[in-house]
């Protein structure tokens, strides 16, 4: 009697305890249903990651597949399915790990598969995404008074300046400025910094940045940015903009000036002091050939770097002590950088360049 009642037994216990883990292959896809009353959606990419969010939240939170079963980020939730086909998905919602005590609270979960408009299969899709991107609410931080005393400023009343103020401005993942003081092309250049902030092509980038990042590990992951002022006298205001792309390591860290007239706000970059035609957008140039024989002419040549002739492509940013020009730095100790006073860059300015360059001596 025994040899027939302990096989069953047995067999019961494996069928309530040691649930079948689903490949994530299986899964992949756009899930829609409900945990336990609440609505969700949900999305499986094909390499063991995942990401859902509550219908009301819209906050997506990362699925990762450990074992034989899902948990969500930090923890908070584990998944375990017990039921599969092509359209139909049926498990619970754990709040601790599954184990053969399954005496924690539990939801149940029911989904059935979702078509994406698009055809992607993964969590870039739009159907988990579109109902995500919605544009954000512009954020104001406090404002802050600028810390103008660098000593090579303070030494000269010809740079002193007007007080400023800024703030930190957030939109989304993007990070701006807002600025306030009396100098008259400030009401400007705030037009334009919003204007970057919140322009269509931007936050279509960083739609872009979070896509790529569910499908990669399921996680809606945004480029770190930032924005701050680099430079400042009582002609013109430099700000520095910092983007570091997700996923692409030190490779994806990108560096760009723009600086603005303080009487009338129009943006400009010092390069167009030396070449007429640089446009505003373009940070990096190789100099003029004047220059670059005046800068290169005594350097030593060193064999394992490529640039020590001069010839590659310069940043050129505003200092108290006049100009700077730099090569991007890559950690190899080729990098060439120079400071040039107003009167040593007069003469390889154009015409335009020298008068400006006159107002900084």
């Amino acid at each position: 009697m025994y040899t027939r009642i302990l096989p069953c037994i047995l067999i019961s216990l494996i069928s309530s305890f040691a649930l079948p883990a689903f490949a994530a292959n299986d899964l992949s896809g756009i899930w829609q249903g409900t945990l336990g009353k609440s609505k969700i959606r949900v999305c499986f990419n094909e390499y063991g990651t995942g990401s859902y969010y509550y219908q009301r939240y819209l906050t997506p939170i990362r699925l990762e597949q450990v074992d034989n079963h899902w948990q969500e980020d930090k923890q908070t939730g584990f998944w375990q399915f017990d039921s599969s086909s092509e359209q139909q998905l049926i498990g619970r919602w754990f709040k601790t790990e599954p184990t053969q005590n399954q005496s924690a609270k539990s939801l149940t979960i029911k989904l059935e598969r979702q078509i994406s408009p698009d055809g992607i299969n993964d969590c870039s899709s739009d159907a988990y995404n579109l109902p995500l991107e919605t544009a954000p609410k512009l954020r104001h931080g406090k404002w802050q008074q600028f810390d103008n005393t660098d000593a090579e400023q303070a030494s000269t009343n010809k740079t002193h300046t007007s007080p400023l103020s800024y703030r930190q401005l957030t939109y989304g993942a993007e990070l701006g400025l807002e600025l306030k003081g009396e100098q008259a092309g400030i009401p400007a250049i705030n037009q334009w910094l919003k204007q970057k902030l919140t322009s269509k092509e931007q936050f279509a980038e960083t739609i872009e940045t979070r896509r790529r990042m569910l499908a990669r590990v399921g996680q809606p992951i945004a480029d770190e940015t930032g924005a701050e002022i680099d430079f400042i006298n009582q002609h013109w205001l430099s700000v520095r903009f910092y983007r570091w792309a997700a996923g692409y390591g030190a490779g994806g860290i990108s560096r760009t000036y723009t600086s603005f007239n303080l009487n009338d706000g129009q943006a400009f970059t010092p390069w167009q002091w030396f070449r007429s035609d640089a446009p505003l957008d373009q940070m990096r140039h190789q100099l003029p050939d004047a220059l670059r024989e005046k800068l290169f002419s005594d350097m030593e040549v060193y064999e394992d770097c490529d640039n020590s002739d001069g010839s590659g492509y310069f940043y050129l940013t505003l200092s108290p002590k006049g100009i700077e020009l730099w090569e991007t730095p890559n950690g190899s100790g080729c990098e060439n950088e120079f400071t040039l006073s107003p009167k040593e860059a007069i003469p390889f300015a154009t015409e335009y360049g020298k008068s400006q360059l006159k107002l900084m001596e």
